[in-house]
């Protein structure tokens, strides 16, 4: 029997946006009403349109990915989604996401951060990718976009699930690629010091593969080959003490407090380096999953419809 609870909690330095998100909760617990995508629905307006597309990277590989763009008379925002470790352009209902996003007039691009080895999906993947190349291919498939679709270069946002988090903050943060990102959207970012340590299995272990990769070329864990520049850009870096640079433009993190995998201690520390932040408690048994791979839930029409609305308002 799972059990899934939710609870908005607020900076005071917040827009009054997060001020009508709290209410709004309030108001739907007192209730019993649920949250769904039936708001979003009645206000969608646009259809649609699904682009695929193979880029070659600088790196003699290809990156697949997915663009979902309203079809629309002016230019439209752009949401960058980015995948957690292991991960595909479609996990923790991505795909869905993209399409919510765009019927309510947002475009929303992802992508698969294991490369291909071939422009098509038979060439196989390397199995092998960084931080870095992650950041790299973010803004190779946001610069498509620019390129082959009227976007609106000003109203730019990003998400991230847990090791995506962290690829978000970066680009946030530092508003990589030159983007000025107006607003993050954050599900349990594995993006302080110690979030990737503590999921390789602690400070030793992390010592342990780091060693293994720079003798061998590489450590496996879970299918991926991490290299020594994986283990080293995760130290190089910690965008939980650089959120200072993103201003005071929102921010939006979800966390689990059943989340095993990126605990939750870790999620509110990358919250609280952010000037403008609404933090979202959920309790759910699904763990890191926050049942956002479901194909029906309740608490995921909820998450899925506060990011929605979220970016509607922002961007």
């Amino acid at each position: 029997m799972w059990k899934s609870r939710i609870n908005t909690k607020q900076n005071l330095l917040s827009q009054p946006v997060f001020h009508w998100l709290r209410c709004f909760l309030l108001l739907t617990i007192l209730t019993g009403l649920l949250i769904g995508l039936g708001g979003c629905k009645e206000a969608a307006e646009y259809e649609y349109e699904t682009t695929t597309f193979f880029l070659p990277n600088d790196r003699g590989t290809w990156t697949y990915g997915e663009a979902v763009m309203p079809v629309m008379d002016e230019p439209c925002p752009l949401v960058f989604l980015a995948h957690g470790f292991k991960g595909t352009r479609n996990s923790g209902g991505a795909k869905e996401l993209s399409q919510r996003l765009a019927a309510n007039g947002i475009g929303a691009v992802r992508i698969d951060f294991n490369p291909y080895l071939a422009e098509n999906l038979d060439g196989g993947q390397l199995d092998q990718y960084t931080l870095k190349t992650m950041e790299a291919d973010a803004l190779m498939a946001m610069e498509y976009c620019m390129n082959h679709f009227s976007v609106d270069g000003d109203r730019l946002g990003v998400y991230g699930r847990s090791m995506g988090g962290r690829v978000a903050m970066i680009l946030g943060n530092e508003s990589s690629g030159g983007y000025d990102f107006k607003a993050m959207t954050l599900i349990a970012p594995a993006g302080n010091e110690s979030a990737m340590v503590y999921y390789m299995g602690g400070l030793e272990r992390w010592e342990d593969m780091k060693d293994i990769a720079l003798k061998d070329g590489f450590c496996e864990k879970q299918g991926l080959n991490l290299t020594y520049d994986w283990f080293t850009s995760f130290e190089a870096y910690n965008p939980a003490k650089t959120g200072h640079k993103f201003g005071d433009k929102p921010v939006l993190v979800f966390y689990n407090t059943l989340d095993t995998v990126v605990l939750p201690e870790t999620s509110l520390e990358c919250a609280s380096g952010y000037e403008n932040v609404t933090v979202v408690e959920v309790t759910t048994e699904d763990g890191h999953g926050y049942e956002m791979g479901w194909k029906e839930s309740s608490l995921k029409e909820e998450i899925m419809d506060q990011i929605t609305k979220f970016f509607i308002e922002n961007l």
